[in-house]
């Protein structure tokens, strides 16, 4: 908008020229003519915002807001967190009816097989459909989307903290790659769950429709020159929303699998850290979790389903009884839980690690980690039945809850079969139950505890879309029920296993995970008995102690520093005091200092040394200072722009001598009072353009956030990680440049003076 000063003078010279893009009004009595004001458009009506894309304004210089806004419109972010919570709620009904009917498809003809022809030929039935599933999965994640081997949830995490997520992981091809392979993951039988990829999914989702709904709103064509101009995209404003609406899925994905609205937003929330949580970000999450349950609640019962049948859920309350006897107990297997957890975490990133240099060594490299992968899920079903065949058949309870047969007679049930060859969220629910007591025998617990824990370890490394939530409560669960139903067949307690069960499955989550509120409340509602949250809590309490004093991370945190992944800690490492702003600036290649207006050539330079170290954040310098700081996105859109302008154009008719524009030049022969506005009109030659001066002033950040060389490291670091900034200029107290911190290289010289320590 053109804004006028007092006595009419011109406030914004840039403004007042981009008002008249027809052409130049001439002065009058050396003060120009008004230019008329355009007006403030209108806030998007529900039917802009889902059948309307806004067009970009037009602007000669690009504008910039506090870090950590969006200044979207309010309407625009509560359609994108709705669409997110109905998608996810959408992408969960048939994900979970997939999953039963074809686990119990396979459960079932394995059952006749082995009532017709004998266990070994279950077995082996069994072990091909697993297989043929596994490869199947293996497949897609190898030739078709590589970034969905894994959870994805240390990349989630790495996104949320503020760092910019991995090229192309976010992408629909991913997003429908990633629901169909955790799909195949569980049906194949991986010691695996769905709640990492969930969230991730939910997170790929909210992604996807931020861009397709808020892009339009942060795009702003920028005129280089008359005939140049570039479409530019504000970055800070788009992470910051899409980050919020990132929160939101992977909050509804918890929450669906656990029927636990708030148990999902706390569990984001705590992924999240304070520090990074914004305030819009609670409501936003109460109602889209809220939303998404009731329309998974909607759905389920359109086809006669009720949730209750495929989530971790007492929905009638049992004995959960315990007495001051058992505290004691409590705390001593939780705090031998702290260090199985510690250990179980070791073991798995130890594995990974030696998995991924020897997958590094394989000629074939993508058929050799399939061979594997596929050959492990069968591993996994060849085990499960050996160890099942060991357990001794049991008469069907009184409890009336559901156990695998097996290789035992009608009326009989295999009690480690029914752990092993099941669901994950089925075991569980076996293991917290408290009317099941003396079904569960304390060997058939510790024999499928020793094999799930083995199998999952071993997992580690390959490409499975799998999550750790649910395994590492199955892995706690059967060590608490072993330690309850031990202890009660000597008569040392009265209380249930069951309460072991609940006690171990929370002790050996909160060490995994290093969570302790998540942790508890989504516990209490899987057993739903609040009157057995003291004992929760003192189990989290305790096992959390011992873990972090021998994990100073959990195994997400881990998996992040071993991938490399940016990713900066909510509080300053101690290895930072007695550093300065100096001392971690980034190592600055000479072609990355770019001139207030940089040739084309010089641009290009700057990009291609700084490629292999992904900067995103480049000083614009003017003598010894520092004006202000440019991205690489706005300096690629901005060479893209060029080049297609010098590709499509023709000769002007004013286009001077070699076919130069002057349009510039005649208007400032017209204008002689312009020459000093500051304003560039060097022309960008159609024949000349590795010549083209490109005033990279239009689209920089003018105003960089900037330190003082001698700021200590431990302050410097607090900004970064709690107020949201991406880059700082480091200039000695005279105003003179030295250097540039970028969050990325902060992090890699915290990580580096770790190493050192």
């Amino acid at each position: 908008n053109a804004r006028w000063a007092g006595g009419g003078e011109i406030a914004d010279t840039q403004a007042w020229l981009l008002a008249d893009p027809g052409g130049l009004a001439a002065p009058q009595n050396g003060r120009p003519l008004p230019a008329p004001v355009t007006p403030q458009p209108a806030s998007p009506t529900l039917m802009d915002v889902l059948t309307k894309s806004p067009k970009a304004k037009r602007v000669m210089t690009c504008s910039f807001v506090l870090p950590k806004t969006h200044r979207l419109p309010d309407l625009l972010m509560w359609v994108i967190a709705l669409t997110t919570a109905v998608g996810m709620a959408g992408i969960n009904f048939v994900s979970l009816l997939v999953i039963e009917y074809s686990l119990k498809w396979k459960f079932d003809i394995m059952q006749r097989v082995i009532d017709s022809y004998g266990c070994a030929m279950g077995m082996l039935l069994l072990i091909g459909i697993s297989v043929c599933v596994a490869i199947a999965g293996a497949t897609i994640i190898l030739w078709y989307a590589p970034k969905c081997g894994g959870s994805g949830l240390p990349e989630v995490k790495c996104y949320l903290n503020g760092s910019h997520v991995l090229p192309s992981f976010f992408t629909v091809r991913n997003l429908f790659a990633r629901i169909v392979t955790s799909i195949l993951a569980n049906v194949a039988g991986y010691p695996v769950g769905r709640e990492g990829p969930t969230v991730t999914i939910g997170a790929n989702l909210a992604y996807v429709v931020s861009h397709r709904f808020a892009m339009p709103y942060l795009e702003q064509w920028v005129d280089l020159s008359p005939n140049v101009s570039t479409l530019i995209v504000d970055e800070e404003r788009f992470a910051h929303a899409t980050r919020i609406n990132v929160a939101v899925g992977g909050a509804c994905a918890m929450a669906m699998l656990f029927n636990t609205p708030i148990g999902g937003l706390l569990y984001m929330f705590e992924e999240i850290s304070p520090s990074a949580w914004p305030v819009e970000l609670t409501f936003r999450a109460v109602v889209a979790t809220t939303v998404c349950t009731l329309v998974s609640y909607t759905l389920l019962g359109m086809v006669d389903k009720e949730i209750r049948e495929f989530v971790i859920f007492a929905w009638i309350p049992d004995n959960k009884e315990w007495s001051a006897g058992d505290v004691p107990i409590f705390v001593a297997m939780s705090a031998f839980l702290g260090v199985v957890t510690s250990y179980h975490t070791r073991m798995m990133l130890e594995v990974g690690r030696l998995r991924q240099r020897w997958q590094a060594r394989i000629r074939w490299r993508r058929f050799g980690v399939a061979t594997e992968t596929v050959l492990y899920c069968a591993i996994c079903s060849l085990v499960s039945g050996l160890i099942s065949l060991l357990a001794n058949c049991r008469d069907i309870g009184g409890s009336g809850l559901q156990y695998v047969r097996f290789n035992c007679a009608e009326g009989q049930y295999n009690p480690v079969a029914s752990l092993l060859v099941n669901t994950s969220h089925s075991s569980v629910k076996l293991l917290f139950s408290g009317s099941n007591e003396g079904e569960l025998l304390y060997n058939s617990s510790a024999l499928a505890f020793l094999a799930y824990f083995a199998l999952n370890v071993g997992l580690a490394g390959l490409p499975v879309p799998g999550g750790a939530f649910t395994a590492t409560m199955l892995l706690g669960g059967l060590f608490g029920r072993c330690t309850g139903a031990l202890l009660r067949e000597v008569g040392l307690v009265s209380a249930v296993s069951g309460v072991y069960a609940v006690v171990g499955a929370s002790a050996m989550l909160c060490g995994f995970k290093q969570m302790a509120a998540a942790v508890v409340l989504i516990v209490v509602q899987c057993v739903n008995d609040f009157s057995i949250t003291p004992v929760v809590m003192l189990s989290v309490s305790v096992a959390l102690a011992v873990n972090r004093k021998m994990n100073e991370k959990g195994h997400d945190e881990e998996q992040i520093d071993r991938k490399g992944l940016p990713f900066l800690e909510g509080e300053v490492p101690r290895n930072l005091d007695g550093s300065s702003a100096y001392e971690l600036m980034d190592v600055l290649p000479d072609q990355a200092k770019l001139r207030r207006h940089a040739l084309k050539y010089e641009v290009e330079a700057a990009l291609e040394a700084t490629r292999e170290e992904s900067r995103t954040d480049f000083p614009v310098l003017e003598g010894t200072s520092c004006i202000g700081i440019i991205t690489r996105a706005h300096l690629t859109a901005t060479l893209q722009s060029l080049e297609a302008h010098t590709s499509t154009s023709a000769p002007s008719p004013l286009a001077g001598p070699g076919g130069s524009f002057s349009v510039g030049e005649t208007r400032m022969r017209r204008l002689p009072w312009l020459r000093c506005s500051g304003f560039s009109l060097a022309p960008l030659a159609d024949d000349h353009h590795d010549r083209a001066l490109l005033p990279l002033d239009r689209i920089m950040d003018p105003t960089p956030f900037t330190i003082v060389e001698d700021m200590p490291g431990p302050r410097l670091y607090a900004l970064f990680a709690k107020a949201g900034e991406t880059a700082a200029i480091v200039t000695s107290r005279s105003g003179e440049f030295r250097g540039i911190i970028t969050r990325l290289g902060l992090i890699k010289s915290a990580r580096l003076l770790a190493k050192e320590c």
